[in-house]
């Protein structure tokens, strides 16, 4: 049974959430909303102004009786900072309450990296970000490659950053940073994005696909992230029995035949250069194999989504990476393979997109962590 100070919190964010989701309100309209009393709603948006949480912005013009006094999230304070480390980049992005993207930031380091080449990159990349600041952020998000176990706070194994193996992720950043520092994994942290920001702002329920050097699945069920770091594994479903071998140890893993590294290696031996990124190549230096690839490769990836649409039947697929820069080829041969081994029933009711996002998207996620506890009404209200 909740006490009187949970219930105070609830409200709170409940008000913040409210004035999100509509823009500017004023206090009688937030209270003929949330059907509280206005008397309530005065005090809690006196204790939500002196901490900063909102701001007044103008003033609401009525056919009768006083103008209303606008409320909004204020733009200035309450900062969040998202870093996300991938294979030899560090990307970074400052956002306020409104997701806007106030800075942005980027440093790449060689490979192999040592440790303590991987710690001075995401440290400049969070001076840079944090430089003229009038407040600390008030909070930290890291994306991390490879396996996560969120409950020892630990990384299992990172195979393109073997350094991180076993590492406690805190001891990758100095002390004296800010707290708290939230961890999250790169296929979640696109799926936060889309949520908060993105495609799946209005969606319960959806899924982002991560197509990298691996494949993932963010899956957000009920506006909430589901499982934990294993959960999503979409790289490891067979499409090919007996097929191709991963990097897993298995045989004909989706993985094997879609991600951007053997892509990359397909695609050299048809082009009259190496890739080594997908960014790297443009439209119209496909030939006819480099294109017979890129369907390939879509056809394949519409059987490996299948068990997914099968099982979860999601109302949106929203599809993350490089690969997606070529949609005019891989979308019509993702349907088809999507087709011929999703149940119709299923895939009927499943709308595909392209992210909107670009490369920006795990930080951007990073950065939105904390606004679960600020915004969402049951998860314990530890920001406010």
């Amino acid at each position: 049974m909740a006490n009187q100070s949970d219930l105070k919190q609830l409200n709170k964010s409940r008000i913040l959430a409210h004035i999100r989701a509509t823009a500017a309100q004023s206090r009688a309209a937030i209270a003929d909303a949330l059907s509280l009393d206005r008397k309530s709603i005065t005090n809690l948006v006196s204790e939500l102004i002196a901490a900063d949480w909102l701001c007044e912005v103008g003033t609401q013009v009525k056919r009768r009786g006083r103008p209303g006094t606008l409320l909004a999230l204020d733009r200035e304070k309450h900062l969040f900072l998202g870093l996300h480390l991938s294979e030899n980049l560090v990307q970074g992005v400052l956002i306020n309450l409104h997701g806007e993207i106030l800075s942005q930031q980027s440093r790449s380091f060689a490979l192999p990296a040592g440790l303590e080449d991987i710690k001075d990159c995401l440290l400049q990349v969070y001076r840079r970000l944090s430089a003229d600041l009038a407040v600390a952020p008030g909070a930290i998000g890291l994306v991390l490659p490879g396996v996560l176990d969120f409950e020892a706070g630990r990384i299992l194994r990172s195979v393109n950053l073997p350094a991180l193996d076993g590492l406690a992720p805190q001891l990758l950043l100095p002390e004296t940073l800010p707290l708290p520092l939230f961890i999250e994994e790169s296929s979640r942290a696109k799926a936060l994005a889309e949520l908060w920001f993105g495609l799946g702002r209005k969606q319960a329920s959806f899924v982002a696909i991560d197509l990298g050097i691996g494949i993932g699945a963010g899956i957000v069920a009920e506006r909430r992230l589901h499982g934990g770091s294993y959960a999503g594994e979409i790289g490891h479903v067979q499409i090919e029995p007996e097929g191709r071998t991963c990097a897993c140890g298995n045989r004909g893993c989706l993985e094997a035949y879609v991600s951007e590294q053997r892509l990359c290696q397909e695609l050299s031996r048809v082009l009259p250069h190496t890739l080594h990124s997908l960014r790297e190549l443009q439209t119209e230096q496909l030939n006819a194999e480099a294109l017979a690839l890129l369907q390939e490769a879509g056809h394949s990836l519409g059987r490996g989504l299948a068990p997914l649409v099968n099982i979860l039947c999601p109302p949106l697929l929203v599809l993350h990476g490089n690969l997606t820069r070529f949609d005019k080829v891989l979308m019509p041969a993702l349907t088809q393979g999507l087709q011929e081994a999703a149940l119709p029933s299923c895939l009927n009711r499943v709308r595909l997109e392209i992210s909107q996002f670009g490369a920006e998207a795990a930080a951007l996620g990073a950065a939105a962590i904390p606004f679960e506890q600020i915004f969402s009404l049951d998860n314990g209200f530890g920001m406010l």
